[in-house]
């Protein structure tokens, strides 16, 4: 008897909090929370994913102050947040930024957003159809900007290594490494940081890539170039000299542990600096498949290097490519 009153309470409680979340008066910070602990939980996305989804939310109620409950919500909105994206000025402390954002930006933080709108749709928080059939999407931004590093960039970053750390052998070696497997197997920011010794397959020239690590959570195995295999074996030599016992492939100079997020982003910071190439990590991912390209590597081959699911999201990133690097294809041409 005990059991069935505690049961069928618990069920009364849970009815209660369905029919409170489909009021038109819920809060939109309330159900966003429930959509993130429900992408976390039952779809599983990665950490990064989720943070990107929620500083895109955060912005959207900043910039759209008005729009508190599911009942506030209608389909002309995205086009005022997007005037507002386009005129708001950005302050540092009180230091003038910039004015607005790119084309680029507005179209991500839109697609972001429409996936929680129909998650509101399809939990019937908000009427069917009634912003994800409505709302006039932005759009498509125009890719004039260059993605991928030069080779002159390349050099540079390896020169002000080079030039900073050369009286230093492991800081040296270490600092080669992050650079070479960036350039040469174009993994991502998270990959890198989550890489073990074990990942690294001297006997098959491979480097494994855990799917648990990865966006797409799929595992892959990736081809070492020679230049890869070298500094990998000249950092070890070093490495065994620094006496760490962490299974992480890059730590940190200091402690011997795995390198940090924080770590890494320090890193970015000090060769930016000192070489005079504005990059970040992401960069030399375009790098990476531009030049596969450029190497007649077919579309196939690289989404599945890359990690990707599929060839659009691999052609994403070679918008880098120009006109005028098909001059040796065209000049080759015999007919």
């Amino acid at each position: 008897m005990r059991f069935y009153y505690h049961f069928n309470h618990k069920f009364t409680m849970h009815n209660n909090s369905i029919s409170k979340l489909n009021n038109s008066e819920n809060s939109l910070k309330e159900l966003f929370k429930a959509y993130i602990s429900e992408s976390e939980y039952s779809r599983g996305l990665r950490r990064e994913t989720l943070k990107g989804y929620t500083e895109v939310f955060v912005t959207f109620q900043k910039i759209m102050p008005e729009l508190v409950k599911t009942d506030d919500l209608f389909p002309q909105m995205m086009s005022e947040f997007n005037k507002r994206l386009k005129t708001r000025k950005r302050y540092v402390g009180k230091q003038l930024i910039s004015t607005g954002v790119r084309a680029s930006t507005i179209k991500t933080y839109h697609n972001k957003l429409m996936i929680f709108f129909k998650w509101l749709e399809d939990n019937q928080y908000i009427v069917k159809n009634s912003l994800s059939k409505r709302i006039i999407r932005p759009p498509n931004p125009v890719y004039d900007d260059e993605k991928s590093l030069s080779k002159e960039d390349v050099s540079k970053i390896i020169s002000a290594i080079t030039l900073y750390s050369i009286r230093n052998k492991f800081m040296f070696t270490r600092d080669l490494l992050i650079i070479t497997i960036l350039l040469y197997t174009g993994i991502r920011k998270g990959e890198l940081l989550a890489l073990k010794i074990q990942d690294v397959d001297f006997d098959n020239k491979s480097l494994f890539v855990r799917g648990k690590t990865s966006k797409s959570k799929k595992s892959r195995t990736i081809p070492l170039h020679f230049t890869l295999l070298y500094q990998l074996k000249s950092y070890f030599n070093e490495r065994i000299k620094h006496h760490s016992t962490s299974d992480a492939l890059i730590i940190s100079k200091v402690q011997g542990t795995a390198l940090t997020e924080y770590g890494l982003k320090h890193w970015v910071q000090k060769y930016s600096k000192l070489s005079g190439v504005k990059f970040h990590l992401h960069r030399f991912r375009h790098t990476f498949a531009c030049n596969l390209v450029k190497a007649n590597a077919d579309i196939i081959s690289i989404m599945n290097v890359m990690g990707h699911t599929t060839t659009r999201m691999t052609e994403r990133y070679l918008r880098s490519i120009r006109s005028e690097n098909s001059r040796s294809f065209i000049e080759d041409m015999n007919f």
